[in-house]
């Protein structure tokens, strides 16, 4: 996550890639985000650019202030 003032100038996908840069490092496979809430369209957004596909769906797991109770998403990368 990065603050508000720091959106749309590149810091969160330079944080995704530099995190599977590490992982890769460590001899990791994969990596997964476990909970994107479905509403987060700049997240998902930025997330598939970077390669990861929706693998899952968690009905009702975040209570939204404005929408009340959506889903949220399991993404998934393959690093190789």
């Amino acid at each position: 996550m990065v603050s508000e003032s720091a959106r749309a100038q590149g810091v969160a996908a330079k944080m995704c890639e530099n995190s599977q840069q590490v992982a890769r490092e460590l001899g990791y496979l994969a990596m997964q985000f476990n909970f994107v809430v479905e509403t987060n369209d700049g997240a998902i957004r930025l997330w598939q650019i970077l390669g990861f596909d929706i693998v899952g769906r968690l009905p009702k797991a975040f209570s939204h202030p404005k929408q009340g109770l959506v889903d949220a998403l399991v993404m998934y990368k393959w690093l190789n």
